[in-house]
């Protein structure tokens, strides 16, 4: 999905279009109770299409020790089109730029798509064990030398200058991944 939007929200609260795009998330991703009108703790902003529709939501919640907790949540009907990955990138460029070191997500023991979930986090940098619900990335001042991946060599556009481009199919670890494989 081209041409999307990223919007901050200054006094969030709990409304429609929050519960229209998490609420249509599977049963057991997400433990948000709010009432209609609820404040909202930590920041939020949302993915929006061209004509304004809200496709997707962030959230990012700074924790002690400069890390930064992150939800992200996208409508149904615009998965597998790469809004979760437009969103995830900006939660890591809104961390980064407030000088934290990592973001991690928890992925819900009880979240449905689990496993898929987990992969798709790793195949975008995130580390943990398979066991561990919780994901953390480093998206600090010092970040790894970019490696260029196979594709880079295949002679894709890919830019080992460009901060935190790492190509398609890149992992941390080595390896080979398709990313258009891992899209949630």
């Amino acid at each position: 999905m081209t041409g999307l939007t990223w919007t901050h929200e200054d006094n969030p609260t709990w409304d429609a279009d929050k519960q229209r795009v998490i609420g249509s998330a599977p049963e057991g991703a997400f433990d948000l109770a709010y009432a209609d009108g609820a404040a909202l703790p930590g920041d939020w902003w949302a993915a929006r299409t061209p004509d304004g529709a809200v496709v997707g939501y962030g959230w990012l919640d700074a924790t002690w020790g400069g890390d930064a907790e992150i939800l992200l949540a996208v409508e149904t009907s615009s998965r597998q089109h790469g809004v979760g990955s437009f969103v995830i990138a900006q939660l890591e460029r809104e961390a980064a730029s407030r000088g934290l070191n990592y973001v991690y997500n928890t992925v819900r023991a009880t979240h449905p798509q689990r496993d898929e979930l987990h992969d798709w986090l790793a195949v975008r940098g995130y580390r943990g064990s398979t066991a561990d619900t919780t994901l953390r990335k480093r998206v600090g001042s010092e970040p790894a030398e970019p490696v260029p991946s196979r594709t880079a060599a295949a002679g894709s556009t890919y830019d080992p200058g460009r901060e935190g481009d790492r190509g398609p199919g890149h992992e941390e670890s080595g390896g080979y991944v398709d990313v258009d494989e891992h899209r949630y």
